[in-house]
């Protein structure tokens, strides 16, 4: 009898066909074109700047956030990404993608989303798929339940998605004990932490530096576009 295994899904360009976080802001600011030109200089300095490593990767989410998000409360911000998430799933996933998790729920494996991604999106996006466990980078809220321009968490990605999974699966030491084998998805090279950390590493259409190292690291390649 084979022992239940743990599937880890990476989110943006892994589940699915494009990355969340620029197209959630583009609804945020898509009817309001006084924020356009000031949001595309803020976010694009802060990309020049993190590409030559003067800033951290998080600051060009912040730069972002400040022109549309900002200040407006929990209860409308969730509302946003439940547009979102309606709009993302299943249509905007990928059909590979959603085949993989039905297998894993067939076989009892349990599955967890790992994503850089902000929480609310995540979140939404977990629960329409039915998977309840997820981590990602959690948004932070005042005492009036405002969204704050910092974070509650790190980002997660590269290094810390590793930190973040061992720190869940201490807190939930049942879920490693019961589900022996790791499997892990992703379509970056940001993601070779913790698809080494895995027990089986999956490159999903994967990115042209994953694709280039993937065999040297046994990682299994798939298209999921079908």
């Amino acid at each position: 009898m084979s022992v239940p295994g743990l599937a880890i899904f990476d989110l943006d360009y892994t589940l699915t066909k494009r990355g969340t976080w620029g197209r959630f802001v583009w609804q945020m600011v898509r009817f309001k074109p006084h924020l356009w030109l000031p949001l595309l200089f803020s976010a694009g300095w802060a990309q020049f700047r993190y590409k030559r490593g003067a800033i951290p990767r998080v600051r060009v989410k912040q730069a972002m956030m400040r022109w549309c998000m900002v200040g407006k409360t929990k209860a409308e911000m969730q509302e946003q990404a439940r547009i979102f998430g309606a709009a993302e799933v299943p249509a905007k996933l990928r059909p590979g993608g959603l085949r993989q998790l039905e297998q894993h729920r067939a076989q009892g494996d349990a599955i967890i989303i790992v994503s850089a991604a902000v929480d609310i999106i995540v979140s939404d996006i977990a629960q329409r798929l039915d998977i309840e466990h997820f981590l990602a980078t959690d948004m932070a809220w005042d005492e009036d339940q405002k969204l704050m321009l910092n974070f509650a968490t790190p980002n997660c990605y590269g290094p810390e998605k590793v930190r973040r999974l061992e720190a869940f699966l201490a807190q939930n030491p049942h879920l490693k004990q019961n589900h022996t084998l790791i499997t892990m998805y992703s379509d970056s090279y940001s993601d070779l932490e913790i698809m080494s950390y895995s027990d089986i590493g999956v490159a999903v259409n994967p990115s042209k530096k994953l694709a280039k190292n993937a065999s040297r690291h046994g990682f299994e390649v798939v298209n999921w576009d079908y």
